[in-house]
């Protein structure tokens, strides 16, 4: 018999899992944690699914839908489980990310400035202040350095003298396993969307590719890890100056209801491994 289009969408979940569970069982998470913590996400989506058909969301639909049984449909609404709501990028990536696209923050040769604590034009209070009032500099910059991107350069005689400098290219938060963790969640999470979004046949389809070779040495895969970081470096500052600029021409519309992710990622392994 020929495998249905559900069958082979379950198989490719299954292969797509498959580095996911190494990572659970190695913080110790069995089946049965795993599944009973699915549930949920099965009527999240369940219920999502109603609701953007404009159809009437009650237990026996959901049921129906998700398979989970009435009784844990009832407790699970009963009990008030909002819908999972999308998040945005945190205050401090936000920061991050202007301070190594933006042009203001960046010196002749094209690097992150080392910036003031605070005080004049283009201090590190005044890149917070650009982003959000919502949060003191402060804590952000407390929030910063507990992740181990930025450090003190040198102490000035009081703090909003001190110099404050990037020690990073990328935003991979060190010693913050929450935080990396959610850097994981989101980003693979959209790139599961848009890679279901083509295969559902949506127009216009969305850019999800990748490049794929074998049978090369561990220099040449060394190489080709360098070139694919010098590339994103590249594409990582254009495409943010453009959203930065973007994003404050459409600030405040009505219609500025989208939001965006691109991504890159690079892996190389042993063909000895498993697929």
């Amino acid at each position: 018999m020929s495998e249905s289009r559900g069958d082979l969408a379950l198989a490719a979940s299954l292969r797509l899992l498959a580095p996911l569970v190494d990572m659970l069982l190695s913080e110790g998470i069995t089946y049965s944690h795993f599944s009973q913590a699915l549930k949920q996400v099965f009527l999240e989506a369940a219920a999502s699914a109603l609701e953007d058909r404009d159809a009437r969301v009650n237990d026996s639909k959901i049921s129906l839908l998700s398979g989970v049984h009435r009784k844990d449909v009832r407790e699970w609404r009963n009990a008030g489980h909002p819908i999972t709501p999308v998040k945005t990028l945190s205050l401090a990536m936000k920061v991050f990310t202007s301070w190594v696209s933006d042009p203001a923050y960046r010196d002749k040769r094209g690097q992150p400035k080392v910036l003031v604590r605070a005080g004049k034009r283009g201090s590190f209070e005044d890149l917070v202040t650009s982003i959000s009032t919502d949060v003191h500099p402060r804590a952000v910059l407390e929030e910063l350095i507990r992740l181990g991107v930025v450090v003190t350069e040198s102490e000035g005689k009081d703090t909003s003298s001190t110099l404050l400098r990037l020690c990073k290219t990328a935003f991979v938060p060190q010693g913050g396993y929450g935080e990396m963790l959610q850097v994981l969640a989101d980003n693979i999470g959209d790139h599961i969307a848009a890679a279901a979004r083509n295969v559902e046949g949506r127009d216009p389809p969305v850019l999800e590719q990748a490049i794929f070779a074998d049978g090369l040495t561990a220099d040449s895969a060394g190489a080709l890890a360098a070139l694919a970081r010098k590339q994103w470096d590249s594409t990582f500052r254009v495409f943010v100056r453009e959203a930065i600029a973007l994003s404050k021409r459409d600030k405040g519309r009505a219609d500025a209801d989208q939001r965006i992710r691109l991504g890159s990622y690079f892996f190389h392994d042993s063909m000895k491994t498993k697929p």
